[in-house]
C-alpha cells in the first residue's frame, strides 16, 4: 500500500543529506546576505544563522557555531590576512566557504592551505548551491581542503630549570584562549607538576593513565576530548599521571594530543627543562610549527641554547625547512643579576633574541595574586603579546614616544 507520509519523510531526509545541516553567515554586504538567504529558503534547508562581520577584533562563540561557516570579505582589504585572523578563532572541523573579489591565483591557493573554500564574487544561485552542497559532502566524507585545517603546534622549550619555562607557556596559552582561539596546553610534568598552581586551578586533578593503553585502540576524538582539564570556555588542559614508565606516559600524551590537531586552534606543549625525560628534538621539531626556546642570560642556558639551535638548524636545512624557531629571553632577575647582556647572548648565539620579558619585582606578588602576566603588561608591547603576535605571523606595533625612546636606549 502506497505510505504517502513515508515517501514525504523520506523526501526530507534526502533533501536533508544533500544541503548542509546547519549554516553561520558572517556577512559584509546586504548582497550577500540576500543570495544566501535566497538559496537556503529554495532549497528548503535550515535557515542559516547570520551576523555583520566586523573586522576590528571578531571574536565568536565556537560552540554556537554550524557545520558550515560562510565568511564575505568582498570589503576586505586582504582577504588572506582577514581569512587568517578569522582561523584563530574557528574550530578546525567545520568548513569553511570565503567569499571575495580578489581573483589572483596566490589568494586561492593560500585559502586552500589554510583549509579554507573561496568563491569568487559575483556568484549566481545555482552556482553557489552546487558549491555548498559540495562542501557539505565533503564534511561528511571529511575529506576536500578542509583536511588541512589542523592546530598550529607550538613546543616551549626550556634551556634550563628555573627560566621559568611554564610560566611563559600558561601565559601565552592564556593569551591565545582570552583572544578568543581555542587552545589546548600540554603539562609534560608527570610528576610532581605545580601546573595547577600557575593556572589558579582548584581541586585538581590529573588524569589517570593506568590501562589507558588499551583504551586508545578505540579512542577517537570525540573520547579524546575527555583526558582535558576546562581551564577556561577557550583553554583546556591535557595532563596525564600514573605508574607507567614515562616513555610510555609521553607516548599516551602525543597519541591523545595527535586526535585532537582539528579541536584547536593552538596547542601548545611545555616541555620544561625540568622534565623527567630527554627531550627527542627530532621528534618535537617533526610534530611542531614552532619551537620557542626560553633562555636566561646565563652561560650554561645559552650554551644549551647553542646547542638545540644547532640541532634544530640542521634538521630545519634537511626535512624541517618549514619550522620556525623563536628566542624567548626572560630577564627575571635585577639588573646586574645576570653576567651576560643581551648583545653578548646575540652575538655568541649568531642571532637576534626575538621576545624579551624585562624584570618586574612586583610579577612574584601579582602571580600569587591570580593575576596573568600579559594582562600587567602594556597591551601593545608586552611581551607575551608580542610572542603571541610572531606566532600569528604578525608583526608588534609599538608607538614611537620618548618613553619607548627612552627604554630603548636604558637596554642598550
Amino acid at each position: 500500500m502506497f505510505n504517502l507520509s513515508k515517501t514525504i519523510t523520506n523526501k526530507m531526509v534526502t533533501t536533508e543529506q544533500q544541503g548542509p545541516s546547519g549554516c553561520s553567515v558572517f556577512y559584509q554586504t546586504q548582497e550577500c546576505l540576500e543570495l544566501v538567504n535566497e538559496v537556503f529558503r529554495f532549497e528548503g534547508w535550515k535557515e542559516p544563522e547570520c551576523n555583520k562581520f566586523s573586522l576590528q577584533n571578531e571574536k565568536t562563540d565556537s560552540a554556537q557555531l554550524q557545520e558550515i561557516i560562510i565568511l564575505e570579505l568582498n570589503q576586505s582589504k586582504s582577504v588572506i590576512e582577514d581569512a587568517k585572523n578569522f582561523a584563530n578563532l574557528i574550530p578546525n572541523h567545520k568548513g569553511v566557504i570565503v567569499i571575495g573579489q580578489e581573483d589572483a591565483i596566490t589568494t586561492l591557493r593560500s585559502l586552500k592551505e589554510m583549509g579554507f573554500y573561496y568563491v569568487f564574487w559575483p556568484v549566481n544561485k545555482q552556482e553557489f548551491t552546487d558549491f555548498l552542497r559540495h562542501v557539505h559532502k565533503n564534511q561528511q566524507q571529511f575529506a576536500g581542503v578542509s583536511q588541512n585545517r589542523k592546530a598550529k603546534r607550538v613546543a616551549v622549550i626550556g634551556t634550563k630549570g628555573g627560566v621559568g619555562n611554564s610560566l611563559i607557556a600558561i601565559e601565552l596559552s592564556s593569551y591565545l584562549a582570552d583572544s578568543g582561539a581555542q587552545t589546548i596546553m600540554i603539562d609534560r610534568q608527570y610528576h610532581n607538576s605545580n601546573i595547577d598552581i600557575l593556572l589558579g586551578l582548584k581541586k585538581y586533578q590529573k588524569h589517570d593513565a593506568n590501562n589507558l593503553e588499551y583504551q586508545l585502540h578505540d579512542m577517537d576524538e570525540a573520547s579524546a576530548n575527555d583526558y582535558l582539564t576546562k581551564v577556561t570556555d577557550k583553554l583546556k588542559l591535557l595532563s596525564l599521571e600514573g605508574a607507567e614508565p614515562v616513555e610510555k606516559l609521553v607516548s599516551y600524551t602525543n597519541n591523545i594530543a595527535d586526535l585532537l590537531i582539528r579541536h584547536a586552534n593552538f596547542i601548545i606543549d611545555d616541555y620544561s627543562a625540568s622534565v623527567d625525560f630527554s627531550l627527542d628534538l627530532e621528534a618535537i621539531a617533526t610534530k611542531n610549527n614552532i619551537i620557542v626556546l626560553v633562555i636566561e642570560p646565563t652561560i650554561s642556558s645559552i650554551r644549551t641554547a647553542q646547542t638545540y639551535l644547532q640541532y634544530l638548524d640542521n634538521l630545519r636545512n634537511s626535512i624541517h625547512a618549514d619550522r620556525r624557531i623563536l628566542l624567548f629571553l626572560n630577564v627575571h632577575r635585577p639588573v646586574g643579576a645576570f653576567p651576560l647582556s643581551q648583545n653578548d647572548i646575540e652575538n655568541y648565539l649568531d642571532r637576534k633574541v626575538d621576545v624579551i620579558l624585562h624584570y618586574n619585582k612586583m610579577l612574584a606578588t601579582e602571580l600569587l595574586e591570580g593575576k596573568r602576566i600579559y594582562k600587567q603588561e602594556n597591551p601593545t608591547s608586552g611581551a607575551i603579546t608580542n610572542l603571541a603576535l610572531k606566532i600569528k605571523g604578525k608583526t608588534q606595533k609599538v608607538k614611537n614616544t620618548p618613553l619607548t625612546k627612552f627604554k630603548a636606549l636604558f637596554n642598550r
